[in-house]
């Protein structure tokens, strides 16, 4: 499993912050679970551990990220994948 990020750089800037801040922030969150980034480019990539509850702690950031209105504004994608599925999660971002 894994989830990717990327983000408007000038939606980001026009709200005070930098990529920077906001990849800190998200690595932040990921890191303190233990799940490893793998940052290609401007995406942001996180993928589980093997272990069994990390589908769920990866859900609870995902759903905590998209409570939050300057995640929903400055991501432009974010897209979970298993191993034989690909979800777009930002489009269903309202049902949060």
């Amino acid at each position: 499993m894994n989830v990717k990020f990327s983000f408007d750089k000038a939606i980001v800037e026009q709200r005070g912050f930098t990529l920077e801040d906001v990849y800190r922030t998200i690595k932040s969150l990921f890191a303190a679970h233990g799940f490893p980034c793998g940052s290609k480019g401007d995406i942001l990539s996180f993928t589980d551990k093997g272990h069994g509850d990390d589908f769920a702690t990866m859900w609870d950031i995902i759903l905590s990220l998209l409570r939050s209105e300057w995640f929903v504004k400055c991501a432009t994608s974010c897209v979970w994948q298993d191993e034989d599925s690909e979800e777009d999660i930002l489009s269903q971002a309202g049902k949060a």
